[in-house]
This record gives structure tokens, C-alpha cells and sequence, in this order.
């Protein structure tokens, strides 16, 4: 409860801005679809960053999660799999350039209005070119 006379400091204001966009993305992304494809997808870089370049190879050779019928979610993988192909000098498998794996609307990646310019100025090429648009470092693992 506030007291009589209360008034937020730029700080407590920006804190409180700062907690509801966190609540917001984690909401966002535990209580998706796509929380549990960043799952999936976050362990399949894991494999592939931690593999010599045989296993690389045959990680990629075909899509990964044949299970995934959502057109969103295949074309979120297949730019995974072109980028992380790109940064370890493989050739990039023939099947990542298929035109199903294109989006005809843009899709961006955590939904916040604000954010679309930037997202679309930041977003690796591979995923720019299905038109999903994400921050530079999506492929970052800490």
C-alpha cells in the first residue's frame, strides 16, 4: 500500500518497467509452443557446438525435428541450422533452402511492438531471409 504523499523515484519506475517486460517475456516463453522449441533447439546447438565436424555433418543432413509440422517453428529451425552451418564453414545442407521453410508473414521473435525495428536491422541473414526476425545473438549459449 502507498503512502499518503508517495512518489516513485525514476529508478522505482524504471524497475517496475524493467520486472513487467521480464514477467512479460517469461510468461511468453514458458507458456508456448515455442518455449519448448527454444528447449529443443538449445540442446541441439549444445550437440552441434560440442561435436567434431562428422557429427556436425550428420546433425544436419536431414531436419532434425521431423515431428515439427508447425511452418513457424520449421522455418525458426531450418535458419538455425544454415547460421550455425555458416559460422562452422560447412556446406549448407540443400534441404534448409526450401521454400517451405520460408514464412509468408513476418514473425518476430518476442512479440514486443518496440522492438521490430531493431530486430529487423539485427536479425542474422538466414533468419532475415524466412522472415523471422530475432536479436543478433539467438544462437548464443552461455
Amino acid at each position: 500500500m502507498k503512502t499518503i504523499g508517495y512518489k516513485p523515484t525514476h529508478m522505482t519506475i524504471l524497475n517496475d518497467i524493467a520486472i513487467f517486460i521480464i514477467e512479460k517475456i517469461l510468461v511468453s516463453i514458458y507458456n508456448s509452443d515455442m518455449g519448448n522449441i527454444k528447449f529443443l533447439l538449445a540442446n541441439f546447438i549444445d550437440e552441434f557446438n560440442q561435436s567434431d565436424i562428422n557429427k556436425k555433418i550428420e546433425l544436419v543432413k536431414s531436419f532434425p525435428f521431423p515431428k515439427i509440422t508447425n511452418k513457424k517453428y520449421a522455418a525458426y529451425i531450418s535458419a538455425t541450422v544454415e547460421e550455425l552451418c555458416y559460422r562452422s564453414n560447412l556446406n549448407i545442407p540443400d534441404w534448409v533452402f526450401k521454400k517451405k521453410y520460408c514464412l509468408k508473414e513476418p514473425f518476430f521473435v518476442g512479440g514486443f511492438e518496440s522492438l521490430k525495428a531493431f530486430l529487423i536491422v539485427e536479425s542474422p541473414l538466414p533468419f532475415r531471409r524466412r522472415n523471422i526476425f530475432v536479436s543478433e545473438n539467438v544462437l548464443k549459449r552461455v
